[in-house]
């Protein structure tokens, strides 16, 4: 596993900034700044929400990812500040207001009057105006539940969660940002773990809002990626995690640039993780939407550049994808039920055989923000944080063997071990399959035991001896009695066997290690050997 090299991330960054430039979108004249949708609410005499896209002709110079969030910043304020003028002037005439420039995304958002949105479809320095679009929640069927559950939930058992926190891995360390409904810090599966929180609906001014949940789906929803079962039911796959809740809705609504705002946000304090439970109302069958909807797009490109991994649902609405689940570069989220079957609700097209996998999210139980309980709910809201939470034990199992898992890597390891399930091979409703949380993180969790078979006597190698394990795997020695064997770290006993010239040794317990220096020779006795004399007398009677 390699870092991206500095090439990669300057290509990636150049192309989310030019990107407008090569394709005009959603216009009737390629010189047409001013979308169809923002075009058809130009009649009204209210003001309508828009984000604006600035042309960008910056050449980058060579960046680290660690001097990214300067660079963007510094951009954008260069790139920015004419237009901010302008648009603070046109503020005090009343034809603008609620002006958010972001620098994730080279845009600004604002509500401006039709007549500013004529006067700023004739700047140069502006490449598209778009809506700024609504989203929702995307829970389907409600159910409480009364049930006392196993520990931990059966959900989690069929993703093979229980298997990583074996090993000791509990996502420990990570940061997952849920852009959400709040979150209730108070429950007691989460308490104290809730480090960051921002509120970009009722106090956006507010740098330390305390953490609340005024609907309970982002309460859910986390609890799915880090419950830890201190009220009596485990349902977070990684339950050591570190949480940020960035509230975006207002009641089931929550406007494009406020989400944009809360990715801005969470990749500033330092999230590994963005996990979005929401869609748009517009669904796609191809295998991304980037550019039809290139605000948010190019805001998790950027996001994803500084090395952050972003999990969007796909949507309930099986007719298609919905947005941001449709961004190429989001790991986007299916749902199934405890049968692997795919749930009816389930978006289903191009962008899940493209970026997809599937978890359950059918039934699940999690927490209640309302009481320190548990409740049931359903949707692909509920199976996008099992991805997110397993993408945390990844996380750590990789830091672990000192590891930095890039977010298109971690997406191509968690693909690559999931279930197939469907038609064979990846497909439009499963996407590349059921996700396993054990086999995602095992590559990292490999250690070696290595060493030579000798002679007990002589100390001289003994070729082609047999090495099993208390496991199915074995080995042969090579001609100088070498011996590797790639196992999962842990404890094992092992066996040396070559009949007929030696004896088979008595069990050597080892334990692999990531260190392949360290080494275990394994001494056997040979057989004693000799001729034998004397006569056979036949005693039969006669």
């Amino acid at each position: 596993m390699l870092k991206r090299s500095v090439f990669q991330f300057v290509s990636l960054v150049l192309l989310s900034l030019i990107i407008y430039s090569i394709f005009p979108i959603n216009t009737e004249a390629s010189n047409d700044k001013i979308s169809i949708e923002v075009k058809s609410r130009l009649q009204e005499i209210e003001k309508v929400p828009v984000i604006i896209i600035l042309k960008d002709k910056t050449y980058l110079e060579i960046l680290s990812i660690e001097n990214q969030i300067h660079f963007l910043k510094n951009n954008a304020f260069e790139t920015q500040k004419g237009l901010v003028s302008f648009l603070e002037e046109e503020k005090i005439k009343g034809n603008a207001d609620r002006i958010n420039p972001f620098w994730i995304v080279n845009a600004i958002a604002l509500k401006a009057s039709p007549q500013l949105i004529e006067k700023l479809g004739k700047r140069d320095d502006i490449e598209l105006i778009q809506l700024d679009h609504q989203f929702n929640t995307v829970e389907d069927d409600l159910y409480t539940t009364s049930t006392v559950l196993n520990n931990p939930t059966s959900d989690l058992i069929k993703i093979n969660t229980p298997e990583p926190w074996g090993y000791g891995i509990y996502g420990g360390g990570i940061n997952v940002s849920i852009i959400d409904t709040g979150i209730n810090s108070s429950h007691p599966d989460i308490a104290g773990r809730v480090t960051r929180f921002k509120d970009d609906v009722y106090h956006p001014d507010d740098p330390y809002p305390d953490p609340y949940d005024n609907d309970g789906h982002g309460t859910h929803v986390a609890g799915t990626v880090g419950g830890n079962g201190t009220g009596g039911i485990t349902t977070g796959v990684a339950p050591n995690v570190s949480l940020f809740g960035v509230q975006v809705f207002d009641g089931n609504i929550a406007f494009e640039s406020t989400i944009i705002n809360g990715i801005q946000w969470s990749i500033e304090n330092n999230a590994n993780i963005i996990s979005m439970s929401l869609a748009s109302s517009n669904t796609w069958t191809t295998p991304d939407c980037d550019l039809d909807d290139p605000a948010m797009a190019n805001a998790i490109n950027n996001a994803i550049a500084s090395g952050v991994i972003v999990v969007a649902a796909a949507g309930n609405d099986q007719r298609g994808v919905s947005s941001p689940g449709c961004i190429k570069n989001v790991t986007a989220v299916g749902a199934v039920g405890s049968n692997d079957v795919i749930a009816y609700f389930s978006g289903r097209g191009g962008a899940m055989m493209d970026h997809g996998v599937v978890a359950p999210g059918v039934g699940i139980t999690s927490l209640d923000y309302l009481t320190t309980g548990y409740i049931s709910y359903s949707g692909t809201s509920m199976a996008t944080p099992h991805v997110a939470g397993t993408y945390a034990l990844m996380l750590e199992a990789a830091k672990r063997k000192g590891v930095v898992l890039e977010p298109m890597e971690a997406r191509s390891i968690l693909r690559g071990t999931s279930k197939d399930l469907g038609t064979v091979g990846i497909d439009n409703t499963y996407g590349a399959g059921r996700i396993d949380a054990f086999e995602a993180i095992k590559e990292f969790m490999m250690g070696y035991v290595n060493g030579t078979v000798v002679d007990s006597v002589t100390q001289q190698g003994i070729p082609g001896a047999i090495v099993t394990t208390n496991t199915s795997i074995m080995t042969t020695t090579n001609g100088t009695g070498y011996y590797s064997l790639d196992l999962l770290e842990g404890a094992y006993e092992l066996t040396v066997s070559d009949d007929p010239e030696y004896y088979t040794n008595s069990s050597v317990i080892v334990r692999a290690t990531n260190d392949p220096a360290l080494m275990q020779d394994i001494e056997i006795e040979k057989k004693p050997r000799g001729n034998i004399t004397g006569r056979i007398q036949n005693t039969a009677a006669d």
